[in-house]
This record gives C-alpha cells, structure tokens and sequence, in this order.
C-alpha cells in the first residue's frame, strides 16, 4: 500500500504540471482569515447570507451568490463595510497569482485559534491554486526551521479536487474548523496539523423542502476518512468525520458533528467494523458488544451538536452560540456517550471607538470524568485502546487547551480602516485543573499542554495590514502563569511578524 507520502508526492508532480500552464483561483474559503469569518458571520446573523456559515473549508459558491444577491442600500455602514471586505477577498480568490509566506517569531504558538496558520516560529510557503469547471487543485509547499514534530518539509493546505453535480471529492491536506466559536472548539479545529484525507462535500446548500409547504432549510454536509500517520501507540490510525450543518431560520444554524478514530496497523479496517463505527457500537459491554482480554474497544469515538442563534437588540446584531460535545463511555441517555461537556459563547457587531468590531466572549469546559469518585479527569480527547488520543504531531485535534481546562475568553475583531484589522484577546486559562495526567513521562500519551495544573492570565494581539500586493501581520502576547505544585511562577513573551506577497 502506497503511504500518504508517496500519494503525496504524486499529488504535488501533478499539481505542479497543471498549475505551470493555467489561472489559479480557490473554491472554498480556508481557516486562515478570521477578518473574512467575521464578515461573513455579520452578514450571516442579519439574515443576508442565508447559506450554512459554520463549518470550515467553507464553499464560495453560496456565499458570492448570496453577496450578489444583496440591495446595498439596505446595508448599514458596518454592513457595506462587510459585504465589501468578502467581495475583494472572492476578487483575489479568483485572480491569478501565486502568494509567498513567510514568517519568523521568538518562540513557537503554543495557543492557536481561527485565523492562525503556523504555529511554528519560523517558516515559508508557497500557495498557488487553481479552478477549472469541474477541477480544483491547490500546491502548498511549505518549510519550517525548527518544527515540533520534526518535520520540515510539509505540503500542508494541498489538495486535488472534483466537482460532480452538487458534490466535492477532495484529497489533501486541509486545515478544517467544526463549530460556531472564534477562540477554539471542543470538536475539531485547525489547533493540529491537518492530515491526509480523502473527503466528500456539498458544494451548494440547496434548501430541502419541507413535503406538502413552502418551508425550505439550507443543509450541508461533509465527511472526510483520513490517515494519522504521526509517532502514536496505534500507528496509521484512521480518522473519520462527519459534520451536517443546516439552517432553518434565518436566525438559527445547527450542527451536528461526529469523529471516530478507528483501524490502524494491527487493527480490524473491515466494512463491519465501520457499520459498527456508524452506528455507535464501539465500547465493550454496550449494546452486545462483547470483548475478551484480547480484544480492544474498535474505534474510539466523539460526537456533539452546536447552534447559533443571532438576533437584533437597539439595532445591534448579536447571538448566542455553544455545543455539546462527548467522548465515546458508558453514561448518557443511550449509553454510547459520556456526559457531554459544554462551550458557550456571545458575540456582537458593534462600533467600538467609531470602528467596526465583533466582540465575542467564550467558556468552555473540557473535563470528562471517567473515575469512579468523578474528580479525575484525563478522558476528553483519550482512549484506552487509542492511547494517542485525538492527537496528531502532538496537538489536539480540537481545543487548543486540550483536556481538563476551564478556559474564558474575551475577544475583539476591529476594522481600524479598509486595509487594518486588528484582534485582541484577554484569556484566563484553567489548565489541566484536576493536576493529573495519564502518561506525564510519555510525549505521545497525555495532555499535550501541560502535565500538571497551571492557571494562565494571557493578553494577545494581532494587526494585519494590506498594501498593494503585501500583507503584514504582527502579533504579540504576554502571558503569566502559576501553578498548583511547588513550581514558580512564569512570565512569557511571544511575538511574531508574518510576510505575504501575491505574485
């Protein structure tokens, strides 16, 4: 069997063979802008996009087609200054150009969120895409000087894609986000490294009709079955996810989002074990699942549901938003799932000191009991069969902060002008709260964070500014932290400065 290297590797000759004699251009929108997140989300929650906003890679084709289909005489002056912003970046998304990166920081993230490309302090790549009638490809070779994981070389962000009637089949690398939230989600984020997949989406949200009315509901869904070829205790296992997103009211999307890890070297990966994956019958003793000494739990599984629900308060648009997300146990109503663990948020589109603004402040909970006296944590995100977790290259595949952390997050989105934006965060961290972890000693069991407890107050910033063909972005943050044991306190600093130039 080819490993995910070698299809790589063909992928890339490929890509760059067609790229070298065609345009370039982009289908969907990617996780790296959270300036276009927001403005998207602004026209979203006042009912002109009327498209399923919530799960990223987001197709542009209903979102242009929503823009174009908007009267600008009913926008407010925030609201011109959105649809703007989206028709520009649907301009570049469609030009010819090839974009160089490259940035250089004083230490690696340790905190990424929406918006967020590399975590590495220094590095540089190359995008270039391209978009037939029926054909989508993206290139983007990329090399860090001092990588986590090792790796230094990564073709992370590249993909092959077709489209076939209403639907997408890709293969790649591709950075996904499940969820409503801005900071992080307990569900899947861009916090990891993506890994290689083969997927299949909608292209469009075209409404289902409601038999015997008139009532229509916008829908989407995606699914994806990938190879996590990292350093982990099951090596090459698969990743499965799914995500249906539908909208419907105007004012209200839902979620629904499951993720399975499953097969892998030494592992069942029959059609059986996947029906089983399907339908939830996975954890030994549950449902007439029967496991001896010699046979492991088959998959370990994680599902939940989000919604968003936006409304107008003194002619400001605002909404509430959260999910509910579970690993895979033997508590809740159908004993598949234990108890789910929360994120809540609000946001508002405001005019903060006369510039456009989304503020949004979250909480989020990722401590999930699985002892018998319910105060020890170290369950969220681990398996007892895939030790590894829902990991990849040592990240999460969904919070930020891994597992057993009360996070509060306070946060601004500011347009300083048409070319400077600007995002500022407040965080209070409680990491790792129940001051255990599964496997301290080893670096691919356990919480990737932090083994033991620690409470972080950190303040973030970031500023990206847009001149002709160049975007710069600066970012910067000052954390302190303390902790439970005999440790002392810490003072960090970080910075970065981001070059891009569109060819």
């Amino acid at each position: 069997m080819l490993s995910s290297k070698s299809i790589f590797t063909a992928l890339i000759l490929a890509t760059a063979i067609t790229l070298s004699t065609h345009s370039l251009a982009e289908p969907w929108i990617d996780t790296s802008d959270i300036y276009l997140k927001a403005n998207i989300a602004l026209l979203a929650d006042t009912g002109h996009i009327i498209t399923p906003v919530t799960t990223y890679p987001l197709m542009w084709h209903d979102i242009i087609r929503d823009i174009n289909n908007i009267d600008l005489d009913d926008l407010s002056s925030n609201q011109q200054n959105a649809y703007h912003y989206i028709a520009h970046q649907f301009k570049l998304a469609n030009r010819n150009q090839t974009r160089v990166k490259a940035q250089i920081g004083v230490e690696n993230k340790r905190f990424t969120s929406f918006g967020d490309q590399v975590s590495d302090k220094n590095s540089v790549s190359v995008h270039s895409s391209i978009l037939f009638e029926n054909f989508a490809a993206k290139l983007a070779p990329s090399y860090s000087h001092d990588p986590v994981d090792g790796e230094k070389t990564r073709f992370d962000e590249s993909y092959i894609a077709a489209f076939v009637g209403n639907w997408v089949f890709s293969f790649g690398r591709q950075n996904r986000w499940y969820g409503p939230t801005w900071d992080t989600s307990l569900s899947l984020t861009n916090n990891a490294r993506p890994i290689t997949a083969l997927a299949i989406s909608r292209k469009s949200a075209e409404a289902f009709i409601v038999p015997f009315t008139e009532f229509d509901i916008p829908w989407t869904v995606t699914s994806f079955m990938g190879r996590m070829d990292d350093k982990r205790v099951v090596k090459n296992t698969l990743l499965w996810g799914f995500r249906l997103n539908l909208k419907p009211f105007k004012s209200l999307e839902l979620g629904i989002t499951r993720l399975a890890q499953w097969g892998g070297d030494g592992r069942s990966q029959s059609l059986a074990t996947f029906g089983d994956v399907l339908i939830g019958r996975t954890n030994c003793g549950i449902d007439d699942l029967v496991c001896d000494e010699n046979t492991k739990n088959p998959a370990n599984q994680q599902a939940g549901y989000d919604l968003r629900y936006s409304f107008n308060l003194f002619n400001t648009p605002m909404s509430f938003y959260g999910q509910k997300f579970a690993e895979d146990g033997k508590e809740g109503t159908l004993q598949y799932f234990t108890k789910a663990q929360p994120q809540i948020g609000f946001d508002a589109h405001l005019t903060v000191f006369g510039k456009p603004s989304t503020v949004f402040i979250e909480f989020a909970d990722s401590f999930a009991a699985c002892g018998a006296d319910n105060t020890t944590g170290d369950c969220y995100y681990e398996h007892s069969s895939y030790q590894t977790g829902m990991r990849y290259n040592g990240r999460t595949i969904g919070s930020t902060y891994d597992n057993d952390a009360k996070t509060y997050v306070l946060g601004a989105i500011t347009q300083l002008d048409i070319n400077t934006h600007l995002t500022s965060k407040i965080r209070y961290l409680d990491l790792n709260y129940d001051n255990q972890d599964k496997a301290p000693n080893n670096p691919i069991i356990g919480n990737t964070v932090t083994t033991i407890a620690e409470q972080v107050w950190m303040i973030s910033t970031s500023m990206l500014h847009d001149y002709k063909n160049w975007r710069f972005t600066l970012a910067a943050e000052i954390s302190r932290s303390t902790f439970d044991n005999d440790i002392s306190n810490e003072t960090d600093f970080n910075a970065s400065f981001k070059v891009e130039y569109n060819l």
